[in-house]
């Protein structure tokens, strides 16, 4: 579901036309959730940015989080243990979120593709965003729980 990074010139656009500058602090910060899967928190972005940007504070990656989430250009996708996931694919798709570990994945349009147009069918409005996220146990987790309690009663 990734897509290919967006252009230094479209996101310029972008942020502008949601009133902020491009710095070279908020593209990283793009750049950086853009290039991942995994949904990271804020703090998570902090640590991969740091090495590159070391004048870079925590309060800044948040404060960005902050404005590219209110321009529309991230999703908030789920808070886990108190920290906010983000996620840079802001096209409608479902996330699946393990109760055990923490991981947020995408859920693949090809594994429910009459989901999105049956949840919309009937609708009386517009639909300004749609947020899908199933949560459960990803499948490591599984095997890890079956191999524990399969050793416990050995």
């Amino acid at each position: 579901m990734r897509k290919r990074p967006t252009s230094k010139k479209k996101l310029r656009t972008v942020f502008h036309a949601a009133g902020m500058r491009l710095t070279k602090q908020r593209l990283a910060i793009y750049r950086e959730l853009e290039s991942r899967v995994d949904h990271p928190a804020v703090q998570q972005l902090y640590l991969a940015i740091k090495p590159r940007m070391p004048n870079i504070s925590l309060f800044t990656v948040y404060r960005t989080m902050n404005a590219l989430e209110s321009a529309g250009m991230v999703l908030r996708v789920a808070t886990w243990k108190g920290h906010a996931r983000y996620d840079a694919t802001v096209e409608a798709h479902a996330h699946f979120l393990c109760e055990t570990c923490g991981r947020i994945d995408d859920v693949d349009d090809e594994q429910c593709p009459d989901i999105m147009p049956m949840l919309v069918h009937g609708v009386r409005g517009t639909i300004n965003r749609m947020d899908i996220m199933m949560s459960g146990q990803c499948a490591e987790c599984a095997a890890r729980a079956k191999q524990e309690a399969e050793a416990g009663s050995a």
